[in-house]
């Protein structure tokens, strides 16, 4: 499992789509409703499938914080949020020791990862737009079709919710600033919601650079050069009431233009005047409707056009690429006596023109699906079994799980499943011709199995989880030495994955000033199975070993605190572990003052990095900034909440 493809094709990649999370074993109760788009697009969230191993983050917890995308999912166990130096930069996730490309991400019922492949830059979804993010880890493929091997992201936007409304401004450290703006009207039968955000950064930023790695003693402090970004979008969301049924409708632009620093062991470094821009447009129609007694039917039609121009002097000259992907979907829910059984089919197709893959290519996609979660054991043991049919272009397979959850005793419950997903080959994989990559036309898709357990906790109190899990990644594609001194990619990469997972979250503690905790650890073990000799038996490079992420926050109605910490093990930059990247433990702060309640208003600041570590490094070898304060002012009005 190789990071060439997560440099290079993560600074084109994109992606959407939603759905509302529920706790698994949140409840027995079962009813048909027409909540907003996000509900079940596609079926198989965490709602769905109480098996499942799900976080939900609320971004509520962080209101009037500068949070990034990556930095709201990072709060998750099982996941590493590789950012490529901050600041408004390429950022992607693995779970449970995938590469970006085996992520599935959704946001709003839109898929955003393309068929050039490199995984989701999440850094490209306006972080002001976020309501929740849910983070399902383990091979998903059966709910959520080819890609989703090591887990899913699902972005979840504000609803439209008719006068709710919020206005926001933030400026701080290496001319950093945002502003954004959202709000909804409309009545009992139709609401329709308008957001717009803006974020920028000058990127300019001081960092201790090892000329020789290998000598931490030789650093010296250098300035991170060609390192700005500026990124921006609109979204609007609306629903209607429809006889019976109902009618949402999305629409989303987004886009913006980036400076590329290059490593920073570049002779001189900062040297680089690289650069690139990305748009991406979305839309979306659903109609649900119900249909007699527990039978409910969902359609929908969605496209989605992503752009990309990128200038790089290491491959003389521009890279152009646009992927335009587009199909309909529709699926039936019955509520039948102790079970819900969905059944559903798909078809589309993705089209993508790219420089240094010859003609455009264009390739067919067509699934069908089938689950079931039934109650048994007067309704404390829940089974749920999957499976779906994926076929894209001339790759087909199939996917399957099977889970289950046993209501132990008051809040604590026991989860297990067991699943096999499996990811096609992009196209860049299979065609792509530039400078030193060479494409290889006969690839295979790569496969993983993957099962795990845990016991949760989810009470009045808050809730906890403490789990393992083991995944077997098969079929890998890895860049190795073709002809000319070329890098070719074959199938040939083969890995075992274990870890276990830990998670808390506490409610609120009113009679102790709203004092509540978060924590969540991942220790991962991974093993190479395949490869060169001094390969065998190594961990797989930037996949660190541990990471913890812990929060500490108070809050009543005049203002607010929080302390972070976030500590990430050593991890290696090769696959034969031969360079380091060592461990890193940082520290966030930030406090809030609330000027007014109706509408509430208030001022944050946030300090991110208190203690200016400038030797800090993402997973690739490059700086991340120091101290960084940024000051925050936001007003908003949430009737309904």
């Amino acid at each position: 499992m190789s990071g060439h493809r997560d440099i290079r094709w993560g600074l084109a990649a994109l992606a959407l789509c939603l759905f509302r999370p529920t706790r698994a074993g949140e409840g027995d109760e079962r009813t048909v409703e027409f909540p907003e788009i996000v509900v079940h697009l596609p079926r198989g969230q965490a709602e769905a499938d109480p098996t499942a191993s799900a976080t939900v983050v609320d971004a509520a917890r962080f209101e009037g914080e500068a949070k990034s995308v990556g930095e709201l999912v990072a709060t998750s166990p099982g996941v590493a949020v590789n950012e490529y130096g901050g600041l408004g930069h390429v950022t992607t996730v693995s779970i449970r020791g995938s590469t970006a490309d085996g992520v599935k991400v959704l946001l709003d019922g839109l898929p955003l990862n393309t068929a050039a492949g490199g995984g989701v830059d999440l850094s490209s979804i306006p972080r002001q737009w976020i309501d929740r993010i849910e983070v399902v880890r383990g091979a998903e493929g059966a709910h959520y079709g080819s890609g989703a091997l090591g887990g899913v992201v699902n972005v979840i936007t504000r609803p439209a919710a008719a006068g709710n409304w919020s206005a926001s401004a933030t400026g701080g450290s290496f001319l950093t600033g945002s502003a954004a703006a959202d709000a909804a009207v409309g009545g009992d039968r139709w609401a329709l919601l308008g957001a717009a955000a803006v974020e920028g950064s000058g990127g300019r930023f001081p960092y201790l650079f090892h000329g020789t790695p290998t000598f931490p003693a030789s650093a010296q402090e250098q300035m991170r050069e060609n390192d700005g970004s500026l990124l921006g979008g609109g979204l609007v969301k609306a629903w209607s009431r429809a006889g019976d049924g109902r009618v949402d409708i999305l629409a989303q632009v987004s886009g913006g233009r980036r400076e590329l620093p290059g490593l920073p062991y570049a002779i001189p470094p900062g040297g680089s005047r690289d650069w690139q821009q990305d748009a991406r447009a979305g839309l979306l129609a659903r109609h649900a409707v119900p249909l007699g007694s527990g039978l409910m039917l969902s359609a929908e039609l969605g496209g989605r056009h992503d752009r990309l121009d990128l200038t790089m002097a290491s491959l003389h000259g521009e890279v152009r690429q646009r992927d335009l992907q587009g199909g309909a979907r529709a699926e039936v829910t019955w509520l039948h006596g102790p079970g819900t059984l969905v059944a559903g089919a798909s078809a589309g197709a993705e089209r993508l023109a790219a420089d240094g893959v010859g003609e455009p290519r264009t390739r067919p996609e067509v699934a069908a699906w089938a689950s079931e979660e039934f109650a048994i054991v007067a309704g404390r043991l829940r089974v749920a079994p999957a499976a779906r049919v994926d076929r894209v272009g001339p790759y087909g397979g199939v996917s399957g799980k099977l889970g289950s959850t046993l209501r132990l005793w008051g809040p604590l419950s026991a989860r297990a499943s067991a699943g096999r997903s499996f990811r096609v080959p992009s196209f860049a994989e299979l065609y792509l011709q530039q400078g030193l990559i060479e494409p290889n036309p006969s690839l295979r898709p790569e496969e993983a199995w993957s099962a795990d357990a845990a016991l949760v906790a989810d009470g009045a109190l808050g809730f906890a989880s403490a789990g393992a899990f083991v995944t077997l990644y098969r079929d890998l594609i890895v860049y190795e030495p073709g002809s000319f001194q070329r890098l070719k990619p074959f199938n040939d990469g083969k890995a075992l994955v274990r870890g276990i997972e830990l998670e808390l979250a506490s409610v609120p503690l009113r009679s102790a000033l709203g004092l509540a905790a978060g924590v969540a650890y991942t220790f991962l073990a991974t093993q190479t199975l395949r490869g060169a000799e001094g390969e065998l038996g190594q961990d797989l490079p930037h996949r660190p070993r541990q990471r913890l992420y812990a929060r500490l926050a108070i809050g009543d109605a005049p203002a607010g605190a929080h302390v972070e910490a976030h500590y990430i093990g050593r991890q290696f930059q090769d696959a034969r572990n031969l360079q380091p990247i060592p461990a890193a433990l940082s520290f966030n702060a930030g406090g809030y003052v609330r000027l007014a309640s109706r509408p509430d208003v208030r001022i944050a600041l946030e300090v991110k990095n208190v203690l200016d570590d400038r030797s800090l490094l993402d997973g690739f070898g490059n700086p991340l900034p120091g101290r960084m304060v940024l000051l925050t002012l936001r007003a908003g009005a949430n009737p309904g909440g």
